[in-house]
């Protein structure tokens, strides 16, 4: 699933234009349980109208108020019943004091269970096809407790842009990201511009693990929870080691084209001093020996294999 951890499939679709796809309907449900079957991934969907939540029990997870449909109280009122989680995506040109106003619905209904998601709003600027507002992410999640997520690929509507958004959304303090990805995006119904394909997704989502592990405070209130900050730093140094590995390899290659020794005692040292500075709990020893391991590591990788 390129790392995503929830899949988002609607069978209905609101439209700008009538005449635009507007979702299988009931007829695409089966599909929707074949998407969760085979991804083993909860379904995000999202209703219409309050009787679209009824058909959608047993298909989806969680429900998603759309962009248009902020403000259609019967609806929102309808998804605090529902005992489903619910995403609440910001109206076009909505203010946050409006966009908030819209979440109350669904909290006076006993569903605390919101997620705020930005996704860009209106302003004078077309090049994009919505602004994307970053300051709502510390704003909000400051004024509410509420997770904030961003759909960076409804604020580019251009899929080259989606990655940058996403990583500044991410910066900004994002809970999660909603991007929309298809397989062969020149092909897709809807929204086919600003769909990245899922080896984008991957990378996206590489990126913004990195980046939220090494910028955020970790939460270690219990065991679980540091064993689950563990995870996120160890899975970027995963991430890092690779690429050391991979420029090792390219350093070699410079070195025998210029016929220096593989080893450069002085640069390791210097190398060890460094890690040192930035990880003083580790101290000069210890800095030394995880360096040590590292370089020997990355020297094996980047041998090359014999024929």
């Amino acid at each position: 699933a390129a790392g995503a951890r929830v899949l988002r499939g609607c069978v209905h679709k609101p439209r700008t234009r009538p005449e635009s796809f507007q979702g299988m309907g009931a007829a695409g449900l089966p599909l929707l349980d074949e998407a969760r079957r085979s991804t083993g991934l909860p379904v995000l969907a999202e209703p219409l109208q309050p009787e679209d939540i009824d058909g959608l029990r047993g298909h989806a997870d969680a429900l998603l108020v759309g962009a248009r449909s902020m403000q259609n109280t019967p609806l929102l009122r309808a998804a605090g019943r529902s005992g489903m989680p619910v995403v609440l995506k910001r109206g076009l040109a909505a203010t946050y004091d409006e966009w908030l106003g819209a979440a109350e619905y669904v909290l006076a209904e006993g569903n605390r269970s919101v997620i705020l998601c930005e996704r860009g709003i209106r302003t004078f600027e077309t090049t994009t096809r919505n602004t994307l507002d970053v300051g709502a992410i510390p704003v909000l999640r400051e004024r509410t407790g509420l997770p904030v997520i961003v759909d960076p690929s409804h604020a580019a509507g251009a899929a080259a842009w989606v990655p940058a958004l996403a990583l500044a959304a991410v910066a900004a303090g994002a809970d999660g990201l909603l991007v929309e990805c298809h397989p062969r995006p020149d092909t897709a119904w809807s929204d086919a511009a600003q769909a990245v394909t899922p080896a984008v997704l991957a990378e996206i989502v590489a990126a913004t693990e990195m980046l939220a592990a090494l910028t955020r405070s970790p939460r270690c209130e219990d065991l679980g929870g540091c064993r689950d900050a563990i995870d996120a730093v160890d899975g970027v140094l995963g991430q890092l080691l690779e690429r050391r590995a991979e420029l090792v390899a390219c350093a070699q290659r410079a070195k025998q084209a210029r016929d220096l020794p593989v080893r450069d005692a002085a640069r390791e040292a210097a190398i060890a001093r460094r890690v040192a500075l930035r990880a003083p709990r580790l101290g000069t020893a210890g800095a030394a020996a995880v360096m040590s391991a590292v370089v020997d590591a990355c020297l094996v990788a980047a041998a090359p294999v014999p024929a």
